[in-house]
């Protein structure tokens, strides 16, 4: 299968009049100029978008539906992960090995149980703890793990994160009080991200000694960041991504009921109410995950924060492909899955096409 591109990006540059040669769902040859037969893409090709932190959406919770993936992937998540709340162990198991992976879901990111209190956010207090290593020794062996979320200054943090990385799972800190001690442990033992960086810690980017202000200037550390204009407005996103150009994701944090009316819903146990596009938890008003789409996040970088169309590429599929160290994935480039998205002049997204086939 060959498909023409009038303007396609990378994550090092755009380019005019390419044709892909798709074989068994890889790019196998690009090459300028329209070959024969080619199917002509309409509009601004980018690689499929890498969702590394999504809890659901279009109603069903990615811990128990991989329906949720299918919603996203319509919405341009040609990779996605299936992030869970924190939940007693118990049913954290359950849930892992009951899920089916498969298609554009290719794991799942544990945001909890091993958060700080001080910093839970739509978590419940009661069911946040400090890892047990033969739990964690579990999730290692399930195969279906990929990321976890642990604030490290919790007791057994640092022999979690040291076990873990040797594993090969990747570890981000987040939901935490950490001072720039931890911190320091954390990244030495093998953490390499931060959960939604700027939420759920302390908002203080030029305090060295906290999550935010440390994690900003430590080069080896990736950042999450929501881009709804809620959770972090936007021109503290621009300062953010000023000093730390090279080292943005993107991601959604999407609700299962992202995509969903105004109304009240569920986040595991707690109440939620979204009014005018944004959930918040009943009890205290808290942000309970996004209403975003990884497309509608997209928009928002074009047009509200004004990136090139490269830098954009790298925060939505290039970076978080490299976090999970998924080498075919992230990127329109020979021996690469031909995961790519065709969006117009506006930014809206036409098309979703998953290993060369049309999706959306």
């Amino acid at each position: 299968m060959k498909f023409f591109a009038s303007r396609l990006a990378t994550s090092t540059g755009t380019y005019e009049g390419i044709t892909l040669t798709v074989e068994n769902g890889v790019i196998t040859q690009m090459e300028s100029g329209h070959t024969a037969g080619a199917k002509q893409l309409i509009g601004v090709v980018v690689p499929g978008f890498v969702d590394i932190h999504c809890h659901g959406g279009g109603g069903y919770d990615l811990s128990l539906d991989p329906r949720g993936a299918e919603f996203h992937l319509r919405h341009g998540s040609t990779t996605l992960l299936a992030s869970f709340i924190s939940e007693p162990v118990s049913v954290i198991k359950k849930k892992i090995s009951r899920l089916k992976l498969g298609k554009n879901l290719i794991g799942i990111h544990l945001e909890g149980p091993y958060l700080s209190n001080h910093h839970c956010g739509a978590h419940k207090k009661e069911y946040l703890i400090s890892p047990d290593m033969d739990d964690i020794k579990e999730y290692v062996s399930s195969g279906k793990v990929n990321y976890i979320t642990i604030a490290p200054e919790i007791t057994g943090a640092v022999e979690a994160i040291s076990y873990l990385a040797r594993n090969k799972i990747k570890v981000a800190i987040g939901h935490s009080a950490a001072k720039s001690s931890d911190m320091k442990q954390a990244i030495t033992n093998g953490a390499i991200s931060i959960t939604h960086f700027y939420n759920a810690m302390k908002k203080e980017l030029d305090n060295q000694d906290c999550l935010a202000g440390y994690g900003l200037n430590q080069s080896s550390l990736y950042l999450e960041l929501i881009l709804d204009g809620v959770h972090i407005p936007f021109d503290l996103i621009k300062e953010i991504i000023n000093r730390a150009p090279n080292r943005i994701i993107a991601i959604t944090d999407a609700a299962p009921f992202a995509g969903n009316p105004d109304g009240n819903y569920q986040l595991g146990e707690l109440p939620v109410k979204v009014s005018e596009g944004v959930a918040r938890l009943k009890s205290n008003g808290a942000l309970a995950g996004s209403m975003l789409t990884m497309d509608k996040a997209f928009k928002n970088a074009m047009d509200n924060l004004g990136l090139e169309l490269v830098t954009a590429v790298n925060f939505f599929s290039t970076n978080p492909a490299k976090l999970l160290g998924e080498n075919l994935l992230g990127d329109i480039a020979v021996g690469k899955k031909a995961n790519f998205l065709t969006f117009d002049e506006k930014w809206n997204l036409n098309e979703v096409y998953f290993e060369g086939e049309l999706v959306s």
